[in-house]
């Protein structure tokens, strides 16, 4: 890389954030470079989930006709509460779901990202990969005014960085936009792995007509031993994407081994069945930010934005995280814009990416639900108590023949305060639903 580069702005990490700020600010006509340390962009990514294309239409709005490479639409998704020989489902299926493009579509993102990723050249971004930013570059008087970079005269010059560089926010604690390592208790770690199936299988299994279907799983209870966390299981086109997460505090605790975790969650009775055959492809791990909008960092300072992970934009209960990520990408790409109109790129300015944050659903959304980690960690039972729970109560619900209602409704209760008292269990549901309302 030559010394002295010169842009209008630079953006760290290829990832939606990233690519949706380079694109948004390309296209506007400025010189943007985009700065991934992977191989390509998208190379370090592995997952198997939910992309929302409402997202993905803000920032790109003829995506569809660029033919972007999803996997399945999701037709149907929901709920599993899992005990250790049984399950309780909630899925929803709807006509709505089947309209084209569909409102969201399972991806695997080391191809979703190199598209992405793409589409920003083709802008007019220039993408720059097997390089990693070592440090930030400020003026005398504290501006951000640049970035150094790993190669010979690394140097690279911008009024204005976006930084997106994931979990792992080295260059936002430089900063000093947040203190420090985030503790284990708001770090979640997601073990995936990809297990490819002929696609008559899958279809069969799932319940699927077509290609043009696809079915989206969050799994609760004994998938993750009971203790806090979340499981999935996606249908992709040649085969489904599982996974297990958890937060890292757990791990340590309980003296669980990810993948062990994972290997359990694969051979349980219920899950079995849908994966037999198959051949693992794909498998790693992945940190996830679980800090909450009470603890995300400044999202701006002079010169300088953050957007997605690197400011802990996760929506850990609704599963959504990339479209979260793709609207900061686009509103910080937005501010950039216009900081160069106004010739102004000052924290105070830079703030009305903030404002326009709060305005839209990812930080109303993040506010809302900023408890949810709090709660899991006050309440650790609580997964498992009531999934155990509604699978011994389904149980007896419809094995209860020659036994009197009343009866029947009196031993399921009894089934409850057996595991949780009474006044155990309305604390727990005030406390969810002060977790729920922020």
């Amino acid at each position: 890389m030559p010394s002295k580069l010169a842009f209008d702005a630079i953006v760290v990490g290829g990832g939606p954030a990233g690519t949706s700020a380079a694109l948004t600010m390309a296209r506007s006509g400025l010189k943007v470079v985009l700065i991934e340390r992977g191989r390509f962009v998208g190379s370090k990514n592995f997952f198997g989930g939910v992309m929302y294309t409402h997202a993905l239409a803000d920032v790109l709005p003829d995506y569809w006709e660029r033919k972007p490479p999803f996997e399945r639409p999701v037709t149907e998704q929901g709920y599993w509460m899992l005990s250790p020989d049984s399950v309780v489902r909630v899925m929803h299926k709807s006509e709505e779901y089947n309209q084209e493009p569909a409102d969201s579509y399972t991806v695997l993102r080391a191809q979703f990202d190199l598209w992405f990723a793409e589409q920003a050249a083709k802008a007019g971004a220039l993408v720059i990969t097997k390089t990693t930013v070592t440090d930030i570059l400020r003026d005398p008087q504290g501006r951000v005014i640049g970035v150094n970079t790993d190669r010979p005269d690394g140097e690279v010059y911008a009024p204005i960085v976006v930084i997106s560089e994931g979990v792992n926010n080295l260059l936002t604690q430089k900063l000093g936009l947040i203190n420090n390592d985030l503790p284990p208790r708001f770090v979640a770690l997601a073990v995936k792995e990809y297990i490819s199936l002929p696609t008559k299988d899958i279809q069969s299994r799932f319940g699927l007509s077509g290609a043009k279907e696809g079915v989206a799983i969050d799994i609760f209870g004994d998938a993750t031993l009971g203790l806090p966390g979340t499981s999935f299981l996606y249908t992709d086109k040649a085969g489904v994407s599982i996974g297990v997460g958890m937060l890292l505090e757990e791990f340590v605790q309980h003296k669980v081994r990810p993948y062990e975790v994972l290997a359990r969650f694969k051979n349980h009775p219920v899950i079995r069945p849908y994966l037999e055959g198959g051949e693992s492809r794909e498998y790693g791990a992945h940190l996830i930010p679980e800090t909450g909008y009470d603890r995300m960092p400044k999202l701006n300072a002079d010169g300088v934005l953050v957007a997605g992970d690197a400011a802990g934009m996760v929506d850990a209960l609704h599963r959504e995280g990339t479209n979260l990520a793709m609207t900061a990408g686009r509103m910080a790409g937005e501010t950039a814009i216009a900081a160069h109109l106004r010739r102004d790129f000052s924290a105070g300015f830079l703030n009305q990416y903030r404002q326009n944050l709060e305005a839209s659903f990812v930080l109303k959304d993040m506010k809302q639900y900023r408890r949810m980690t709090d709660f899991l960690d006050s309440t650790p039972h609580f997964l498992g108590t009531y999934a155990n729970f509604l699978n011994e109560a389904a149980l007896r619900y419809f094995t209860a023949h020659g036994m009197p209602k009343r009866t029947m409704e009196k031993e399921i209760f009894g089934m409850l305060q057996e595991r949780r008292s009474f006044f155990g269990m309305a604390w727990d549901m005030l406390k969810l639903l002060r977790a729920m309302r922020g």
